[in-house]
């Protein structure tokens, strides 16, 4: 690593906490500093970047690296996918792709960053597996919310002008945390944004097409949160195609954190409205779940043509 100016520039631009900027210097300045350290460092940038293997290929290098600059892995994770937005930015200009889209799909890593202090007091990311899809160019942040290259995981749907079968081409969808509110106008133009980025994918070009698969779709949510919550609004921007009740809640630490992950119910913090929603609703027996989604998008009218009033949700799909 000969300098991290790039990474300079991101902290600044994206605000990161003061903080995180002094324990990522800090890291990145050990780094440079250790010819041992350097060499780790480098053979981790070289199977990440030139050679696209994930983390899974090199946890050990991490581990090696982390204990050798006395620095937590998951911070060492993050300054490797920090200092790879460099060569990003250098990708997306071969490609003529608005340097707008880029500034906001790398704004993930300040999300993550602030995700993994909140869970484990660290600052850097212990989902470091989750970023190949922003340095391949496969997702992008469009907006408030995050889409991708992706096929429809059901055998058909033939409604809303649109005719799909399983492994068709559709949109995946992503909702980073830490971005701001989840309202309306924020996901119409999301939509909006997305279906003119992939729009010479579609098999019908008036229509946008956007799959998801989340626990914040799961239709019992308009039942579990406050009727005028984002999250039951956003819900009924789908139709839901698939639903998945369970007690093995494997999106619990999304709501109560890691360390309360498989906690009994009365131990569970209920520091926000979400966590005491989901606590009394747990406390009744009831089950959590997921769900898959569709979204159909008319940009002829600049419509969401799945989407449903909560009446109207409750007498199509019984929730």
């Amino acid at each position: 690593m000969k300098n991290y100016n790039h990474a300079l520039l991101v902290m600044e631009k994206h605000d990161y906490p003061a903080e995180a900027r002094e324990v990522i210097i800090r890291t990145e300045e050990k780094i440079i500093a250790d010819e041992k350290a350097n060499k780790i460092y480098e053979a981790m940038y070289k199977a990440y970047w030139v050679k696209k293997q994930n983390f899974d290929k090199f946890h050990k290098k991490v581990e090696e690296l982390a204990e050798l600059i006395g620095e937590n892995k998951y911070t060492v994770n993050f300054v490797l996918l920090l200092n790879c937005t460099k060569p990003l930015l250098a990708k997306y200009k071969k490609e003529n792709i608005d340097e707008e889209i880029y500034w906001r799909s790398i704004l993930d890593l300040k999300s993550k960053l602030i995700e993994c202090k909140e869970n484990y007091d660290v600052w850097g990311t212990f989902v470091e597996g989750w970023f190949r899809g922003f340095y391949t160019l496969n997702r992008f942040a469009l907006g408030r919310l995050q889409f991708e290259n992706s096929d429809f995981c059901c055998d058909m749907y033939v409604k809303n002008g649109v005719e799909l079968y399983d492994s068709d081409f559709v949109v995946g969808m992503h909702i980073p945390s830490n971005q701001g509110p989840l309202t309306y106008e924020a996901r119409l133009d999301a939509y909006r944004r997305a279906y003119n980025f992939f729009k010479d994918k579609f098999k019908n070009p008036r229509y946008g097409v956007f799959c998801c698969h989340s626990w914040l779709l799961y239709p019992d949510n308009q039942n579990i949160l406050p009727e005028k919550s984002n999250i039951s609004d956003f819900l009924r921007d789908f139709e839901p195609l698939e639903v998945t009740w369970t007690y093995d809640f494997g999106d619990q630490w999304r709501i109560f954190g890691v360390k309360n992950d498989r906690k009994p119910v009365d131990e569970l913090p209920q520091n926000t409205s979400m966590q005491r929603a989901y606590v009394d609703w747990f406390r009744k027996g009831k089950k959590p779940g997921h769900a898959y989604g569709i979204i159909v998008y008319d940009s002829e009218t600049d419509t969401i043509l799945t989407r449903c009033t909560r009446e109207e949700y409750k007498e199509k799909y019984g929730y």
